[in-house]
């Protein structure tokens, strides 16, 4: 059938028979099959370089794992994969295994939009809608993936996801989500301070592989509906358990924000804008401000906590960590932060010396 028959309804299209798995929980669950991840497009125009638990993407990235794509995955039982279901063995190389729950994906057709994030309509005032495409409501993860298969470019590599038939949630909440003003090609990183940089994964192939592709490289997938894909659930089902089990026992490692939250921090008490301790004082110098006892010491190995966008105390991490994370840009002026579970948490530009480079040398505690 050709997939113009298919139908649209506004950006979504109809499904036609669903056979014997239409039921609710798979509207919620999703199918689960394996794709490209570079033929899956970004739903938002712009993501963070961290994970709600503040691990960079990039750092994520060398956590994620391969395994080849020949008979140690497929069935050996001569069973044959659900009809709903792509036919044949996968016409990949690689699977790849990340540390974090499946993608979740949806079919979809974007409206194209400026670069001013308006949509764009034609003479008749019709919104217009770019072709059909799989998209990720989780953003971060996709990046992550992406930047993993760019680098194995070109081997062919696939992941597990989750095929959504319905936009989770609330309907007009989750929308907010789909901003792309690319078609979902590239995403713009960077904080919610200064200037983000864009990045599609054309970036990441390794040197002379594209073969005259722009920065807006695209792979086509398979098929733009579940219907068109291997099912996972045949071909790798220990990484679909491994995802469940990821997204059953999740702690907010590797987790998009929350829809519809920005990400600025929490109101916080500020201390004097005078430093307290200058370094000048040496080491073990006091002092008390506001009703704070302030010390200046040395830069402790262990036990630093901040208070993320969302209200959430994340550590306690070792000083490496935390220098690795400043070399990124990672913690804003505002940012609470302490390097004590005994100390109050101040914005992290009241916590070092005049002067001074952030996790080097010294610091100041404030103590109740």
């Amino acid at each position: 059938m050709d997939r113009g028959e298919r139908g649209d309804r506004g950006e979504r299209g109809d499904r036609g028979d669903r056979g014997e798995r239409g039921d609710r929980g798979d509207r919620e669950e999703g199918r689960w099959r394996l794709l490209n991840p570079l033929s899956i497009r970004f739903s938002q125009s712009r993501i963070a370089p961290q994970f709600r638990d503040g691990r960079l993407v990039d750092e994520t990235c060398e956590e994620v794992y391969e395994e080849a794509m020949d008979d140690s995955v497929a069935p050996s039982t001569g069973a044959k994969p659900p009809r709903d279901s792509a036919v044949g063995p996968p016409p990949y190389d690689v699977l790849l295994v990340p540390p974090f729950p499946a993608i979740r994906v949806i079919s979809w057709r974007p409206k194209i939009r400026d670069k001013d994030g308006e949509a764009q309509r034609d003479h008749s005032g019709e919104v217009v809608l770019g072709k059909r495409n799989w998209f990720a409501l989780d953003n971060r993860r996709l990046q992550c993936m992406q930047q993993v298969a760019a680098k194995r470019w070109p081997r062919r590599c696939c992941i597990v996801v989750r095929c959504l038939e319905e936009v989770p949630g609330t309907t007009i909440r989750e929308l907010r989500k789909f901003r792309t003003t690319s078609e979902g090609k590239s995403v713009d990183v960077g904080f919610h301070f200064g200037e983000p940089k864009q990045w599609s994964w054309a970036h990441d192939a390794p040197d002379g592989t594209i073969h005259g592709l722009d920065a807006h490289a695209e792979v086509e997938p398979e098929g733009v509906f579940a219907e068109d894909l291997w099912d996972a659930d045949f071909w790798a089902p220990h990484v679909v358990e491994k995802s469940k089990r990821a997204s059953r026992g999740d702690n907010g490692a590797c987790e998009e924000e929350p829809q519809g939250r920005t990400q600025s921090a929490p109101a916080t008490e500020a201390p004097s804008v005078q430093k307290p301790v200058e370094a000048a004082e040496g080491m073990g110098a006091r002092r008390t401000v506001g009703g704070r006892h302030c010390v200046l010491v040395a830069c402790p190995a262990s036990g630093w906590q901040y208070v993320d966008p969302a209200g959430r105390v994340q550590g306690p991490f070792d000083l490496p960590k935390m220098r690795l994370w400043h070399s990124h840009g990672f913690f804003y002026p505002t940012l609470p932060m302490r390097c004590d579970s005994a100390d109050e948490f101040v914005p992290f530009t009241h916590m070092w010396p005049m002067g001074a480079e952030p996790f080097t040398g010294q610091v100041i505690r404030y103590r109740p």
